[in-house]
C-alpha cells in the first residue's frame, strides 16, 4: 500500500521558467558582460559547455561550478534571488496536494538544494521531506540507488512509495528499478498508458483510484 508521494520539482510542480532564465539568461549575462559579447554569443557559448557535461552528470546542476568554470565573480545566491520572481507553480498544484494530504509528500528532484529552496517558497510547509539527489547523495536520478536512499531515508520499503515527475528515465524508469511503483507526467500529452498523465489532477485520480 502506497503510504508515500514523491514529486519531481521541475516541470513538475513549478514550470521550468525559473531554472530557465538562470541558466539561458543569467549566466550567460555575466559571460556576456565578463568578455564583452552580447548575449546570443554569449548563449551559444555557454549552452555550448553545458552541452559537453550534459544532465547525467553532477556538474550540469551545479551553479558554483559554472561560475568558477567561466570565472564570473558572481554570487549564485544573488543570481538566484535575481530571477526568483520567474517562478511559476503550476495552477492545480495546491488543489492536488490537499487532496493527497493524508499521504506523507516529499520532493525527489535533481535540482540543486538552493534552487528547490527558491523554488518551495510558500509550498514547503506542504512537505515532510525535500530531496536533492545532487546535494543530498551527490547522484542524479538516473541511478535506482537514488531511490533507495530517499526509501531508507522516510523508514518506508520501495513499495510504500509512489514517485510523480515529468523525465521518462528519471522519474518513471528509474523509480520502477527501484521497486516503487511511478507515474509519468506528460503534459504534453505526447505519451500513452495506463501509468501516463497529463497534469497532477489526473495523478491524483490515478492514485486514489488505485490505493
Amino acid at each position: 500500500m502506497i503510504k508515500v508521494i514523491s514529486f519531481d520539482m521541475d516541470g513538475t510542480l513549478v514550470s521550468p521558467r525559473f531554472v530557465d532564465r538562470v541558466w539561458m539568461d543569467g549566466v550567460p549575462g555575466l559571460y556576456a558582460e565578463r568578455h564583452g559579447l552580447d548575449l546570443e554569443e554569449a548563449r551559444r557559448t555557454v549552452v555550448d559547455q553545458y552541452m559537453k557535461i550534459g544532465s547525467d552528470h553532477l556538474e550540469w546542476y551545479n551553479l558554483q561550478y559554472w561560475l568558477d568554470r567561466f570565472d564570473l565573480d558572481a554570487s549564485k545566491y544573488d543570481l538566484l534571488d535575481q530571477f526568483a520572481h520567474e517562478v511559476e507553480v503550476f495552477p492545480e498544484v495546491e488543489e492536488v496536494l490537499e487532496i493527497l494530504s493524508g499521504y506523507q509528500l516529499v520532493i525527489t528532484s535533481n535540482a540543486a538544494r538552493e534552487f528547490i529552496e527558491v523554488e518551495l517558497d510558500g509550498l514547503a510547509d506542504r512537505f515532510d521531506q525535500v530531496f536533492s539527489a545532487t546535494s543530498d547523495f551527490c547522484d542524479v536520478k538516473k541511478s535506482a540507488s537514488v531511490y533507495m536512499k530517499v526509501c531508507w531515508r522516510m523508514g518506508r520499503k520501495p513499495l510504500e512509495v509512489l514517485h510523480i515527475g515529468d523525465h521518462y528515465v528519471y522519474d518513471y524508469q528509474s523509480p520502477l528499478e527501484a521497486g516503487l511503483d511511478a507515474i509519468f507526467l506528460d503534459r504534453k500529452g505526447e505519451a500513452g498508458g495506463r501509468e501516463v498523465v497529463c497534469d497532477l489532477r489526473e495523478a491524483a485520480e490515478h492514485i486514489l483510484n488505485y490505493a
